[in-house]
């Protein structure tokens, strides 16, 4: 069985199968150590964790946020070429950036604004959501990665930085 560092237990029966390229293995093997390397916290708090194993004896695969995301990604967009599985990786990395530059500095008004207009938007159906909501629907995510995760603008380094402006201007072209 195909193994490396920083491959989730959760998806190795999809590489077993050969369901992902290697292209995408390094992918979501980046994706895990990015993600796992900004996140203030875990997925599973450690009393959960600790709950868990002795009610069923073992620890879940999925604990810290790269877990999730990696093993989200592979088994939502397995079958999607190395190209789209890239630009959802690189949009993951984005997101996450864009969220901690939005957040960091607002308060918790601004946050609960987001919170209250979300909520305003969810009764409508996505084609009837005019730009604004969608704006709005776009940053509640931003906002629950940024409050779910705890993260915190001195995790990210300068190459994340650099990343998130180069996306930036590719998508503006």
């Amino acid at each position: 069985m195909y193994l490396m560092k920083n491959i989730n237990p959760a998806i190795e029966d999809m590489i077993s199968q050969k369901k992902l390229s290697v292209q995408k293995i390094e992918l979501l093997a980046s994706l895990k150590e990015y993600v796992d390397r900004v996140s203030g916290t875990t997925y599973l708090p450690e009393v959960e964790l600790v709950k868990m194993e002795e009610q069923f004896g073992v620890k879940p695969d999925i604990i810290t946020w790269g877990d999730y995301f990696q093993s989200q990604v592979a088994g939502d967009h397995w079958e999607k070429t190395d190209a789209e599985f890239e630009k959802i990786s690189e949009t993951i990395y984005y997101d996450l950036v864009a969220s901690v530059m939005i957040f960091e500095k607002k308060g918790d008004d601004f946050i609960n604004d987001i919170e209250t207009q979300y909520y305003r938007i969810c009764e409508k159906e996505q084609e009837d959501m005019t730009p604004e909501d969608q704006e709005i629907y776009h940053l509640k995510i931003l906002k629950d990665y940024y409050t779910m995760m705890q993260l915190r603008i001195s995790a990210f380094s300068s190459e994340d930085f650099d990343f998130f402006k180069q996306y930036s201007d590719g998508a503006v072209v």
